[in-house]
C-alpha cells in the first residue's frame, strides 16, 4: 500500500496543481494572432550557458521555431520542449529557439534545465538562453505571448505554444499544446519556408498544397478543396479512359 501511495504521489500533486490552474483565468493569456501575424519580431541579446548571442543571428536567414518557457516550470515548460526535441533529427535543416520569460532565471536555473532536457548536449541548430528585462517584454510583445505569476503556488500561468518565424523573422504560424505533431510542425515549417523557398523544403512545400491550418483546432487538416479536385481529377482520368476504351469495339462492330 506504501509502495502504491508512494507511485501515485507525482499524480497526484500534478492533479492538485492542474485544479489549482482551473481557478484561474486563463482567457487572458489567449493570444490574438491576427494582431501579430506577419510582422517581424526585433532582435534581443540571448545569454547562453556559452556566451552571448544574437538572436538574428543565430537565425542565419532560416526558419525558426520560438518558444517561450521558464526553466523552474515542472510541468507545460519542459514538456513542450522535450517533445519538440525528440524530433529534432527530422528537422535538422530548422532553428529552434527556448527563452526564458522569467527574469528571475539565471544561468543555474539555465543550466539545470539544459542538463534535463538535453543532457547538457545543446544541438546546433537550438539556442536555449535567457533575456534581460527589458528583452523580455520587447519579445513577448512583439508575439502577443502573455503569462502572469501566482505567488501562492509559485508558478506562472501561460500559454504553452510554438511561433514560428519565417527566414526575415516575421511571425507565421502559432502551435498550441504540449504534445505538437511531426506532421504540424513540418507544415508550420513549410509555411515559414514559402518566404525564401530552397530545393531542400520543395516536398514540405508541395505537401503544404493538400493541407490547410485549422486555427480552432490547432492543427494542419487536409484541404477539402484539395479532395475535390482530386476527385474531379479521377473523374476526367475514369471518363477519358473510357472513351478510349469503347471507341475501338464500336469501330469492330461496325
Amino acid at each position: 500500500m506504501k509502495i502504491l501511495l508512494f507511485l501515485l504521489l507525482p499524480l497526484l500533486t500534478m492533479a492538485y496543481r492542474i485544479s489549482g490552474y482551473g481557478e484561474q483565468d486563463v482567457s487572458v493569456v489567449k493570444i490574438k494572432e491576427e494582431l501579430y501575424l506577419g510582422k517581424a519580431i526585433p532582435d534581443a541579446t540571448v545569454q547562453t550557458l556559452k556566451g552571448s548571442v544574437s538572436l538574428r543571428e543565430f537565425m542565419k536567414g532560416k526558419p525558426t521555431a520560438l518558444i517561450f518557457a521558464y526553466y523552474t516550470c515542472d510541468t507545460a515548460c519542459p514538456l513542450i520542449v522535450e517533445n519538440v526535441q525528440k524530433l529534432n533529427f527530422k528537422f535538422k535543416d530548422y532553428n529552434f529557439v527556448v527563452l526564458s520569460f522569467d527574469e528571475k532565471d539565471n544561468l543555474q536555473t539555465l543550466k539545470a534545465f539544459v542538463d534535463k532536457k538535453f543532457v547538457g548536449n545543446v544541438p546546433e541548430n537550438w539556442l536555449v538562453g535567457l533575456l534581460s528585462k527589458e528583452d523580455i517584454i520587447k519579445l513577448t510583445e512583439a508575439t502577443g505571448y502573455k503569462f502572469y505569476y501566482i505567488p501562492r503556488d509559485k508558478i506562472f500561468i501561460h500559454t504553452s505554444a510554438i511561433i514560428f518565424l519565417s527566414p526575415s523573422g516575421k511571425i507565421v504560424r502559432y502551435l498550441y499544446g504540449a504534445f505538437p505533431t511531426e506532421k504540424d510542425i513540418r507544415l508550420a515549417f513549410a509555411d515559414a519556408q514559402k518566404e525564401k523557398p530552397s530545393l531542400n523544403n520543395f516536398i514540405d512545400l508541395a505537401l503544404l498544397a493538400c493541407y490547410r491550418y485549422d486555427s480552432a483546432r490547432s492543427k494542419y487538416v487536409v484541404d477539402p478543396m484539395f479532395i475535390f479536385a482530386v476527385l474531379g481529377l479521377g473523374a476526367v482520368v475514369l471518363t477519358f479512359g473510357l472513351a478510349l476504351f469503347y471507341k475501338p469495339r464500336k469501330e469492330v462492330l461496325r
